[in-house]
């Protein structure tokens, strides 16, 4: 939960609230997958016990790349939702990348990257 709580803060996710469970992905081949529940902006979060196992055995650095992607799919899936919906216009795509951009340019001054 530390780790989440600190990438949030590194993303800018900090009106989110994430969640963990610790049922199984329904993926056989991630770690760990994610979901969003709007206009809630909360995040549920799955991981499989080979994640949890892989922390225990102090494969940190592994764990970490798991879970800051799937936060990371918390600033790209709005992105997403709206590319592969039947109902989208240009402009829609166009509003939803500028405000993805924004908020990647945001992290990295923010967090002083560059």
């Amino acid at each position: 939960m530390q780790m989440l709580t600190k990438l949030q803060h590194i993303l800018l996710l900090n009106d989110h609230t994430p969640l963990i469970l610790e049922t199984p992905c329904e993926s056989k081949y991630a770690k760990a997958e994610s979901a969003f529940h709007y206009p809630y902006k909360s995040i549920t979060i799955r991981y499989d016990k080979n994640l949890y196992e892989d922390w225990m055995k102090g494969k940190k650095e592994q764990v970490v790349s798991v879970l800051a992607h799937e936060m990371c799919h918390v600033v790209t899936d709005p992105f997403y939702s709206k590319a592969i919906s039947t109902y989208k216009s240009s402009d829609e795509l166009e509003n939803e990348r500028e405000r993805l951009t924004d908020h990647i340019a945001n992290v990295l001054i923010k967090n002083k990257l560059i």
